[in-house]
């Protein structure tokens, strides 16, 4: 499984691009060493889509330069706070938790009305000459009464998810900012499939340049699914002493609801 498979995007058409292996044999018949590239899904025709973009672009070489700017990233001290700030910063729920709590007592309102209610229910007087109307009204009050019920309790029910989704999400993305300060510690141990899967936890999208570039770099944007910086940081990559490729990491926009 390669690493970049799947969060590595066409320069072309912008579909995924997965890993492959390449086998070539001599003249002799013996075998050349494998080549490991990443390639785009869609060069052969898929579901009705085809791809001209024909380049094989090296896996150690691509999964490298993104190794490289993680890691450059991760140990720029501006960076390193960002995270640890992010980890540390409370999430606000008090409009939220104002509204379950106004949930909570109308709820008990309602209650303490149906059970007055039920209890004037039980305590009419049969021989009482309004005692149809009497029983008309109580039940007509009582049925509006569990309405009400029904409204607070799907509102506070609502209420409730939209706050265990906001610290779902804020514990998620703790864990995604502790991943990147140790990312050297966790990446490094890993075999092939669990480098993919760390990466794509926080990572969205990784473009290249569609021709390698003078000093061998392919690699042009690393999209976080995280705001992880407030805004855009360069990185150089070490592959030549003149100047490098510069790969702009930024934050995704999260959709307002």
């Amino acid at each position: 499984i390669h690493s970049l498979s799947g969060i590595l995007k066409c320069p072309i058409c912008g579909a995924s691009m997965y890993g492959n292996k390449s086998i070539k044999r001599r003249k002799d018949g013996t075998r050349y060493n494998d080549y490991f590239y990443y390639g785009c899904k869609h060069r052969n025709m898929n579901r009705g889509h085809k791809c001209d973009y024909r380049k094989q672009i090296s896996e150690d070489k691509l999964d490298g330069a993104v190794v490289e700017v993680i890691r450059k990233l991760v140990s720029n001290q501006k960076f390193a706070g960002l995270m640890r700030g992010k980890i540390d910063m409370k999430v606000d729920t008090s409009a939220l938790d104002q509204e379950i709590a106004s949930c909570e007592k109308r709820l008990r309102q309602s209650y303490s009305n149906k059970e007055a209610i039920i209890a004037d229910l039980d305590n009419l007087d049969y021989d009482d000459k309004h005692y149809q109307r009497r029983k008309s009204d109580l039940e007509s009050r009582l049925s509006k009464v569990y309405d009400k019920i029904e409204e607070s309790e799907k509102l506070l029910i609502e209420a409730k998810a939209k706050k265990r989704s906001i610290m779902a999400e804020k514990v998620c993305g703790d864990n995604i900012y502790k991943a990147l300060i140790f990312f050297d510690k966790m990446y490094e141990p890993m075999n092939d499939a669990e480098r993919r899967e760390f990466l794509t936890q926080f990572i969205e999208k990784i473009e290249i340049y569609e021709e390698e570039q003078k000093n061998g770099q392919w690699l042009k944007s690393i999209e976080f699914k995280l705001p992880i910086i407030s805004s855009d940081m360069s990185i150089s990559l070490n592959n030549s002493s003149h100047v490098e490729t510069v790969v702009l990491l930024t934050g995704k926009k999260q959709e307002k609801a």
